[in-house]
This record gives structure tokens, C-alpha cells and sequence, in this order.
């Protein structure tokens, strides 16, 4: 692609329910700052009031509560909630504010705090680490709209005042976290827009001035920096999703996407320090992608080390070589990863007095794309296990953030931490 004046960029990494606008995501940050605000502070507020409140201040809590946790939905972009959970979690949201007098009968507000809470539960077994967050805030918002209808007894009080501190836990650990501001430069982007019938996910890798790896979902679409130099996305043998190399420059910018016919933009800031790592438009790049992809999905930053051939790696080739007990084939790529594992492997094959030659029966694949018939992986190259507790949830939690992505040993390795 062709490097154009323009620079481009993607939305903050957790705010993949935001609309493809800066404005829109601003907006609903400001309502989620206030809508925290004056219920937190109610709730807090109201033990030590004991009048009963009047009608303005039960609408104006329940009002604020309500907005509050349907934004809270949409920042979490809480595709990892049961569409049935979201429905009650919304009606829940949506009832107090339309009722007109107050309910003297506790028993509302339990029922509505076992609900609340079995939604959350669910919610959270199914989302990804960072979904906690989310979930006290919406959770916390249901209760409180729902103590604003009952009588100003010592239980309510006490119960609202824990749910108003919960809701101020809550928004603490999103803003310190980062998920409610633009991720600084240099820290790989990951957002999902709405872009024709179904969203679109899309991870920019490494997010700094000069050529970017940019991964979407598997639909077909073009990606640039600006509406003249838009890329088809493509598909790359091996790995999910569809592929674009962009040119990022310096400062503020916007990333143009097309399907269709239909475009958005997102904004981003990829600094002003360009990126002093391997290129990634080598054959290395999506296998660091899809690490960065499961370190971000665990809340962790994405900036991560480079793949390289491990010790541990590099015994693995040995044994190989040592067990093969005569001549074999090696199919390698340019990558530096296995370069290095091609001299790691000639050296052992010379020490056994093996000869590496072409046509061979065996044949060790160190990267590019592997031959039809019999081969061997290299540990980077073979398929992940995934037969753990921990490789489930990572599976589970891959294919609901970043539908079509294909679950990786890198990125396994990047999930376990």
C-alpha cells in the first residue's frame, strides 16, 4: 500500500461498544461519570438522611442509575453475556425509572438483587478477567435503582451504601485500568465497530508510527488510512481472520474501513516513537498478532516481546534431529526465529553426521507454508494444547471477543501469562 499524509488508528482497546466516533465514545464516558456520581453519592449519602426522599430525587437516582448501567453495557461491549441475560439486565434498568410511586415491600429489591446477581455470576464465568469490572458496575446500578423505591428502613440504607461504594470501586478499576481512555502510544489496539449488518473486530499491531499489521474479523472489507488508500483485508494461511499491512504516521489520526460500500473511521494516536521492533510485515508478524491479541484479552498491555527461539525450543529440534537417525528435508522461511532454528538444527544434524538434503522422507517444518504428506512441526508452528482448563477458557473467551481468530501456541503461551 502506498504511504499517504494521513495518519490512521483504532480505537481504546476495552471500548468495543462504543460507536466508531470519538464523540460517541466520549459521550457515553460522560454519562457513565455522572450517572456513577450522583448514585454513588446518594446511596452513600442516604444513611444519614432518614426522611424518606421525594419523587424528583427517586427519578432523578433511578434515571441516572438506569442510563448509567445500559452504558456501562455498551462500553464493556459485553458480547460474552447471554442475550437473555442482557435483556433482563436492561429491564431491570428500565422498570424503576417508570414507576410512578414508591414500593414499600423489601421483597423487590431481594428479588431484584437475586436476579441482578445470578446475571452478573453468569456473566462473569463466560466473559474475560477484565469483564469483572463491568458487571459490579451494572449489577450495582440495578440494586441501587431498585432500593430507590423502598422505604428509607436500616437494611435498605446499609445495602445501598455497600452498592454506591461498589460503584465507585467499580469505575476506579476501569479508569486505572485504562478502559475508559485512549491506550497510550505503543500499546497495541484492539475495538470492534459497527460496520454494515454485523460488527467488525480489529487488532493494530504494534500501534506506533510506520507499517502496522492490522487483523479483522472474517468478513470481506478494506482497511487505510484514509478513503483514497484503502487495502482489501485478506485471508493468510495458517491463521483467523482477515489481514491488511497500514502506514500509521505520527499524531493523531483515523483508520478507515469499507464494507460495501459502507464505511466508518476510529480514531487513534500512535505517538511519535515509531516502532524500533522486527518488521511486521515478515512471516512472524501474525504469529506475535495473536500474542498480543490473548495478552489484551486478559486486560494486560500488548506490548510483548518479540518471538524468538527459546532454549527450550531449540531442545525440542535436537531431540528431533537425534531421533530421525538419518538424512531429512528442513522448509524454513526468511523469519529470524527460524533462521536461528535452521542453524540449530544443521549443527545438530552435522554433530550426528545426518545430512540435511532436499527430497528427503522426513521433513522439519521451521516455517512458511508446510509441504503436502509427512512433516514435522517446529513447537512454534504445531497446534496448541488445548486440552486444559485454562486452554478452554482461552478458546472460549478467543472466539467470543475475536470471532474467527484461530487460537495459537503464542497466544496460549500470552493467556497463561
Amino acid at each position: 500500500m502506498r504511504r499517504p499524509g494521513r495518519c490512521v488508528g483504532l480505537t481504546p482497546v476495552h471500548n468495543h461498544g462504543a460507536v466508531g466516533l470519538p464523540l460517541g465514545f466520549t459521550l457515553l464516558r460522560l454519562i457513565l461519570l455522572g450517572s456513577v456520581t450522583v448514585v454513588a453519592c446518594w446511596a452513600l449519602v442516604r444513611p444519614f438522611v432518614p426522611a424518606a426522599q421525594g419523587v424528583v430525587t427517586r427519578r432523578v437516582v433511578t434515571g441516572s442509575a438506569g442510563f448509567g448501567g445500559i452504558v456501562a453495557l455498551l462500553i464493556a461491549d459485553a458480547s460474552w453475556m447471554p442475550g437473555i441475560a442482557a435483556v433482563a439486565l436492561i429491564g431491570l434498568l428500565v422498570v424503576p425509572p417508570v414507576l410512578r410511586q414508591a414500593q414499600p415491600v423489601l421483597g423487590r429489591c431481594v428479588v431484584a438483587a437475586a436476579v441482578s446477581t445470578t446475571v452478573a455470576a453468569g456473566a462473569w464465568l463466560s466473559g474475560p478477567p477484565s469483564a469483572f469490572a463491568y458487571i459490579v458496575l451494572m449489577a450495582a446500578f440495578v440494586g441501587v435503582a431498585w432500593l430507590a423505591l423502598c422505604p428509607p428502613t436500616v437494611p435498605v440504607r446499609l445495602v445501598g451504601a455497600v452498592l454506591g461504594a461498589a460503584l465507585l470501586a467499580g469505575l476506579g478499576q476501569v479508569t486505572v485500568s485504562g478502559q475508559l481512555a485512549t491506550p497510550p502510544a505503543g500499546d497495541p489496539l484492539l475495538t470492534r465497530v459497527a460496520l454494515g449488518d454485523r460488527p467488525v473486530d480489529v487488532l493494530v499491531v504494534p500501534h506506533m508510527p510506520g507499517w502496522n499489521l492490522v487483523q479483522t474479523t472474517d468478513v470481506p472489507l478494506s482497511v487505510g488510512n484514509a478513503p483514497s488508500a484503502l487495502v482489501p483485508a485478506l485471508s493468510r494461511t495458517g491463521v483467523g481472520g482477515r489481514w491488511a499491512l497500514v502506514w500509521l504516521a505520527e499524531g493523531r489520526g483515523e483508520l478507515w474501513l469499507d464494507r460495501a460500500g459502507e464505511r466508518t473511521t476510529v480514531p487513534v494516536n500512535p505517538g511519535r516513537v515509531a516502532w524500533a521492533g522486527p518488521d511486521v510485515r515478515g512471516p512472524e508478524g501474525p504469529d506475535y498478532a495473536s500474542a498480543v491479541l490473548a495478552a489484551k484479552l486478559t486486560g494486560r498491555r500488548g506490548d510483548l516481546p518479540w518471538p524468538r527461539l527459546t532454549d527450550a525450543d531449540a531442545a525440542v529440534l535436537r531431540a528431533w534431529v537425534a531421533s530421525v537417525r538419518g538424512p531429512f528435508t528442513v522448509v524454513a522461511d526468511t523469519s529470524d526465529r527460524a533462521v536461528e532454528a535452521s542453524k540449530v538444527v544443521h549443527e545438530e544434524a552435522a554433530r550426528l553426521g545426518y545430512a540435511v538434503t532436499s527430497g528427503a522422507p522426513d521433513v522439519l517444518v521451521l516455517g512458511g507454508v508446510p509441504p503436502p504428506g509427512r512433516h514435522h512441526l517446529a513447537p512454534w508452528l504445531a497446534p496448541p494444547d488445548l486440552t486444559t482448563t485454562e486452554a478452554h477458557r482461552y478458546v472460549r473467551v478467543l472466539s467470543s471477543a475475536f470471532p474467527g481468530a484461530a487460537p495459537s501456541s503464542s497466544g496460549l503461551a500470552a493467556w497463561t501469562g
